[in-house]
């Protein structure tokens, strides 16, 4: 569709397949301006038309192809902004969230506060294997603030006092603090790549984009967080792709592929799929020597855990972490095509 008058604000004429016809326009819209739209509503007063989230004409963007079609993937808008932070976050480290957590920000002071308030939204190692770890992660995921804009949102509706707990609520969750953070130092601009909390709220941003799992046939979706296990700072990366059962993720087709950094081992990657009520996975370290022990050690209880969960335990590989390429893409953004989920 194209926009080819305005007549005054919210009206004008547009275009669409080479006909022209009057149209009441967002009063953002601007002559010229042309981009996909939907039918959202028909009735005899006309036909309403909603502007799909990928704006703008392929050939005018001047990102990469790999990035298009990950905008496209996600249902996302074309701008600079979401660009960088999409194109970014699949590899980006979690040295932000470390960094803050061993007061080790450079020229930056950061309060107790805030450093308290990421203690409390990082969850402990140990909770994560109680039969309420699913609860624990998502309640950790909330304390940090990735579904701040939506609860705003929500808020919005709410009456008096309801809107002002929900408030006072949201400012404590750590990129309410964040945010206080940064609009309480002079001149600090939260697009600046060489701020460390303005690094530290595109990371959290980027999170926010890639935890929705996108508008394809396959849901897709990245999670980066940290653990804490005994007081130090675990980085942990998750990528999940599932077949779509309603609006949720089917748990009994999908893959799901972990990258934890350990003291002891360095890098162990677990790459699952759930097929029906099978489950094989392939252990993946780039030194391999200890690793049929530890497999050995923890397999009964991990057959059992899947067994409770309705899934039957089946073949364990073992593999090396830097020659597995695929995996280390699927972690960073690049999605299987089709709707089955297999290996």
């Amino acid at each position: 569709m194209e926009v080819v008058h305005k007549i005054s604000e919210g009206e004008g004429t547009i275009r669409v397949k080479g006909q022209n016809m009057l149209a009441l326009l967002e009063t953002s819209t601007q002559v010229g301006e042309k981009f996909w739209v939907k039918v959202g509503n028909l009735n005899e007063g006309g036909i309403l038309l909603v502007r799909e989230p990928f704006l703008g004409k392929l050939g005018e963007i001047s990102s990469a192809p790999q990035q298009i079609q990950q905008l496209t993937e996600r249902g996302l808008p074309n701008s600079h902004e979401i660009i960088a932070l999409v194109k970014s976050f699949p590899t980006s480290k979690m040295g932000e969230f470390s960094s803050l957590f061993g007061s080790m920000l450079p020229g930056v002071s950061i309060t107790e506060e805030l450093l308290i308030n990421l203690r409390k939204a990082i969850p402990q190692w140990d909770s994560l294997s109680d039969d309420n770890g699913v609860e624990e992660l998502l309640a950790s995921l909330r304390k940090l603030g990735l579904n701040y804009e939506q609860r705003i949102q929500q808020m919005l509706k709410l009456d008096y006092p309801a809107k002002e707990i929900e408030k006072n609520s949201l400012k404590d969750t750590f990129k309410g603090r964040l945010l206080e953070a940064i609009q309480s130092q002079e001149g600090e601009d939260p697009y600046d790549s060489d701020s460390p909390l303005a690094r530290l709220l595109q990371k959290i941003t980027g999170q926010q984009l890639w935890l929705k799992t996108g508008v394809m046939d396959n849901a897709y979706m990245l999670l980066h967080f940290p653990l804490l296990n005994h007081e130090q700072f675990v980085p942990v990366q998750i990528a999940i792709e599932s077949a779509r059962k309603g609006l949720k993720m089917d748990e009994q087709h999908c893959r799901i592929a972990i990258l934890v950094e350990t003291q002891e081992l360095g890098e162990i990657g677990i790459d699952a799929f759930f097929n029906e009520d099978s489950f094989t996975c392939r252990v993946l370290n780039n030194d391999l020597q200890f690793l049929p022990q530890l497999l050995e050690a923890v397999i009964p209880e991990t057959r059992v855990r899947l067994a409770k969960l309705g899934f039957n335990l089946g073949r364990v590989e073992m593999g090396e972490l830097k020659q597995n390429l695929e995996f280390k893409n699927f972690l960073q953004g690049s999605r299987r095509s089709g709707v089955d989920i297999s290996r």
